[in-house]
């Protein structure tokens, strides 16, 4: 499995935890305290990103020339 597969499965599952984390704050504490579905949500958007870049890397060099 090459690694952008791999970092595609790991933004699914920072996905998953950010739905749920985000959804768990927002019952039992809407609107106080830092809603750490953030944290998950910026490291997902990170991963997502990296694995776009890993998996075009080819096509993005060809394009510069």
């Amino acid at each position: 499995m090459e690694l952008h597969q791999k970092l595609t499965i790991l933004g699914v599952i920072l996905l998953i935890a950010t739905f749920i984390i985000h959804t768990y704050h927002e019952q039992d504490h809407p609107g106080t305290g830092f809603n750490y579905a953030f944290v998950t949500g910026i490291v997902m958007l990170i991963v997502f990103s990296t694995s776009f870049i890993l998996f075009n890397k080819d096509k993005l060099k060809d394009g510069k020339k």
